[in-house]
């Protein structure tokens, strides 16, 4: 394993999923999708012909720009694709669950 593989390692590694509220470690980086931002940093959904939401690289995302599992509308993080939040936690606008949003924004880089 070289320095580059040592680093993504040790970072893959340190995102809890799900994610622990008592940690304060999430970020909701980790499971937003690539997409571009307005000029005033609000993430830019993409919609597809059929008018599906994805990223920039063809994932599909709710309205939010989170990534989520195409069958079951879990959230996913954007590293491998483990499940964030179910579903069901997340509320009508596809946000996360309100105690990460108080923590979405963490500068805490885990």
């Amino acid at each position: 394993m070289n320095g580059a593989e040592n680093i993504m390692s040790a970072f893959v590694t340190s995102i809890d999923v799900p994610p622990n509220l008592a940690l304060r470690t999430f970020n909701h980086n980790d499971i937003l999708g690539e997409l571009d931002r307005d000029a005033q940093g609000n993430v830019v959904v993409n919609k597809d012909q059929q008018g599906t939401t994805r990223d920039n690289k063809g994932n599909i995302t709710n309205v939010r720009g989170y990534l989520v599992d195409p069958t079951s509308g879990d959230v996913i993080e954007n590293l491998n694709g483990r499940v964030m939040f179910p579903a069901k936690d997340l509320d009508e606008r596809g946000e996360a669950p309100g105690q990460f949003c108080v923590e979405k924004y963490n500068f805490n880089p885990h």
